[in-house]
This record gives C-alpha cells, structure tokens and sequence, in this order.
C-alpha cells in the first residue's frame, strides 16, 4: 500500500524544511550546512559492476569516536544521511547510529542484506530515524550478484521492518532505490510493481547513472578536476527507458504511490508536471538545461577519512585535524563556493541528483 496522508505530508514538510535551509544558508554563508552525509566506510559486501565507490583500503579511517566528535560540532537544525559502502559493516555501528538518532533527523542508505529483525527493532526504536533506503536494482536482485537464498532472506527481512514500524506506528519511510541500466531497461515497470506490491515501499526512487566520477566518490580529486570534461554514460536502451516511465507514471497516478526520478528531471506521480528525461542522455554536460545549484551551500560530505567535501570529493580539511567551523570558512570552500555562485553549476555537476531543469517549476512534493 501506498505510504499515508499523514507520512506524505511529514516527508513533504522535512524536504520543504531543507529547501527553506539551503535557501537561508546560501545567503548567508558563515551559516553551517544542514545536510550531511556520514560515509562510515567505503567497504561493501557485495560487488556491483556499476558502483562507482573505489574501496581503497584509506589509511586512518574515522573511528566511532571520530564520528561522534563530529556529530557532537553539528547545528541543531542538521540533517544526516548514513551510508557507505555498506554502512551497516562498520563495527560500531550501532553505537554511531544512537549518537545520531538521539538527537538528529537522520537516514540510512543500505543494500539491505546484513538486515535483521533485531537490528531493525533498534532502528525503530529511535523516533528520529525518518529513511531507511535500500538499494533493489532488478526483480530478486540478481543485477547486484546477490545469491537467491540470500536475497530471499533480505526479501523477509524489508517485510519485517515494514510490519515492524507499522505496529510501532512509526513515520520512518521504507524508500526503496533503482538504479536506472541498459541491463534493466524493459523491467523497470515491473520492478516497481514488485517494490511496491511485494516489497510494500511507500517511495521508489530511479536514479539515473552519474556523470562525473567526482560527485560523492570514496576518493578524493583535485580542485581542478572539477573544471574538466565530463563523460556521462549514454544509454542505448533510451527509447525502452522512456516506455518505461510513462507506464510507471500511470500506474502511479492510478495507485496514489509515490515514485521519483533523481535527478529531479519530471514528475512520475503529477499529471500536470511531464517528463523531461531526454536531457538525462547526453553525455557532456550542457549547462544551460539546468537551475543554478544551492547544494553545495547546504549539503557536506564526511567521507571514510574523514576528508570533508562539498558535494564533489575535492577535500576542504579534515575533520579530524580541524573543527568543523574551521573547515567550513576555510579558503578552499570559499573558493569552491565563489565558483558555484559565479557559474550556477559546473562541469563536473553532470548528471548530480541534486540538478533541477531550468525549464520546470518542479515542487517537493513532486
């Protein structure tokens, strides 16, 4: 079933609140960012062909310590998103995660197999724990290598959480995530029926392919890297893609289910916002299809080091040799945000799933 009234609208006024923030930080910059993305490590236990993590073994990884010492600098008004790699193999997880939780609004993105009824019990247990998000790229997984048996396991498991929050009356979202491949082209319609009705997700979100090894990467890159040219993948099975969405769209409608594109490219569940998807298949980066961009005032992310990076992994300190106000008033980032505000976005935004259409009026809710 699809997520209720009284859920849609808390989703809808905690992304609202965040637009809100990054419109306040971005004119006034000595604001910290309210978005921050913990990567607890960079170590998986599966192996997709399409993951765009390296997972070099980084020297003097950020300990539980470490974590807690950076959530303790935060704002009272931060949000933070946990992921990986698989976040749920860093050894003291849990005891990171109760940090967070007791005091910030916070999120979990996870390939949902090292899931358990006990681990999910403890999740649940935090009201602040708003997202979990799993990543489900074909019908059982097999895109992601995952064994049947396994996947079978991890099958049961989503279905616990769900009947678990329910019974807690929790307003946590099970979001579940696609990522959008020539290899599952024709099945994404039918992908989304098995999300929705077998898996019982109150959101699914279709990612397209990013464009520029720097955005969100487990490495860090030079200040000029960001300038170059990139090289999106083009999908060969575009026309099918398209099909796709359309049905996806309808069936959506219908439904009253809750379905998103990233990037934010068209609506998937509005009649009177369209598709816009045909600028998601060019391979450089054509910059006037796209709004200036605010992320990179709101948005921070900690990588397994504990680099600190924008948005894209050009380090601006780190967080274990400075404070976190240090960093973010650091010549480095006031370089990088002059370059933003000047240009709107760059090279290296190519495919970001924070872009927006410069020729859509796209709300949060959509």
């Amino acid at each position: 079933m699809p997520i209720n009234e009284f859920d849609k609208n808390k989703q809808e006024e905690l992304h609202n609140k965040h637009e809100q923030l990054t419109d306040e930080i971005y004119e006034n910059p000595e604001m910290l960012p309210s978005r921050y993305v913990f990567i607890l490590t960079n170590k998986c236990n599966l192996n997709c062909d399409f993951c765009f993590m390296k997972k070099h073994n980084l020297e003097n990884p950020m300990t539980a310590e470490d974590w807690i010492n950076l959530t303790n600098q935060l704002p009272d008004y931060t949000k933070i998103t946990i992921t990986g790699g698989e976040p749920l193999l860093f050894p003291k997880f849990k005891e990171v995660f109760s940090h967070i939780a007791n005091r910030f609004s916070c999120s979990i993105i996870t390939n949902g197999t090292l899931l358990s009824e006990e681990l999910s019990d403890f999740l649940l247990s935090y009201d602040n724990f708003r997202v979990l998000s799993i990543s489900i790229d074909n019908i059982g997984n097999t895109i992601r290598n995952i064994p049947p048996d396994l996947w079978k396991r991890t099958e049961e498991q989503i279905k616990y959480f769900r009947k678990k929050r329910d019974e807690l009356n929790s307003g946590c979202v099970l979001d579940l995530k696609t990522t959008i491949l020539d290899d599952n082209a024709e099945e994404l319609f039918d992908i989304h029926k098995y999300c929705v009705e077998e898996l019982g997700c109150d959101t699914h979100v279709f990612q397209f392919l990013k464009g520029s090894p720097i955005q969100h990467a487990d490495i860090s890159f030079e200040f000029e890297d960001i300038l170059k040219k990139s090289n999106a993948e083009v999908y060969k099975k575009f026309d099918i893609i398209k099909q796709q969405f359309e049905k996806i769209k309808q069936y959506n409608i219908e439904t009253g289910t809750r379905a998103f594109l990233q990037p934010k490219v068209g609506s998937l569940i509005s009649k009177e916002i369209p598709l816009n998807i045909d600028i998601m298949n060019n391979a450089q980066y054509i910059k006037q299809n796209f709004k200036p961009c605010k992320y990179a005032w709101s948005s921070a992310h900690v990588n397994v080091d504990g680099a600190i990076y924008p948005c894209l992994a050009i380090p601006m300190g780190n967080i274990k040799e400075e404070s976190l106000k240090e960093i973010m008033s650091s010549k480095n980032l006031n370089k990088f945000h002059k370059l933003i505000r000047e240009n709107g976005t760059i090279e290296a935004c190519n495919r970001c799933c924070w872009l927006k259409p410069a020729n859509l009026n796209l709300k949060g809710k959509d």
